[in-house]
């Protein structure tokens, strides 16, 4: 399953008219949980010219190993590939994938992958990396999960600086324009492995 959402990320940008480098292979691991994908968004808000706008990564794929009862065996790994951005304009839309941006050609996917899960209150903390245009930064996720009758939703809201990941080239390194916060609204619906 790993080789096919590694393939339909590298498919898509070749869609695109981008061919990227070669993948590294990644680790495969059981997964125990399978994404609606109708259902399921990567969403953020940020603002350009002091005025806050919306947009989504329209494509995702995710594998997901959770036990609430087993933390330490739980992992999750997320790939998104740069060239479903939909920034709600067609100029954001038309530029994002230049190199002071995204640099999609180089780098076509994103990746976040856990590192450890942890208990948090009423929620959980996903400790892991996120791996975008080339650059590698921990981030600490909190998230809820409510799971009945073999289905689980998974919310989030993060917010990070896209200064860390070398996101907006000068001159748009600074918040002159575009602003540097930017807010993640995280959603993912799964259906449990029988």
């Amino acid at each position: 399953m790993r080789f096919v959402i590694l393939l339909s990320a590298f498919l898509f940008a070749a869609c695109k008219g981008d061919v990227p480098e070669p993948v590294e292979e990644l680790e495969i691991f059981e997964k125990n949980y399978v994404v609606v994908d109708e259902e399921s968004h990567i969403r953020f808000s940020a603002t350009q010219e002091g005025v806050g706008f919306t947009g989504e990564f329209k494509e995702f794929d995710a594998a997901i190993y959770f036990d609430a009862a087993s933390l330490d065996t739980s992992r999750v790994r997320v790939i998104v590939p740069m060239a479903s951005f939909d920034g709600g304009n067609v100029d954001r839309n038309s530029n994002v994938p230049a190199k002071v941006w995204f640099h999609t050609k180089d780098y076509p996917v994103a990746m976040f992958e856990t590192q450890t899960v942890r208990a948090d209150g009423d929620g959980y903390i996903a400790n892991g990396t996120l791996d975008l245009k080339g650059r590698s930064q921990p981030i600490s996720l909190a998230f809820t999960i409510e799971q009945t009758d073999g289905r689980a939703v998974m919310t989030a809201t993060h917010r990070i600086n896209r200064k860390r990941w070398n996101i907006g080239e000068a001159p748009w390194d600074t918040e002159e324009y575009v602003g540097l916060d930017v807010m993640l609204d995280i959603r993912v619906v799964a259906n449990q492995v029988e």
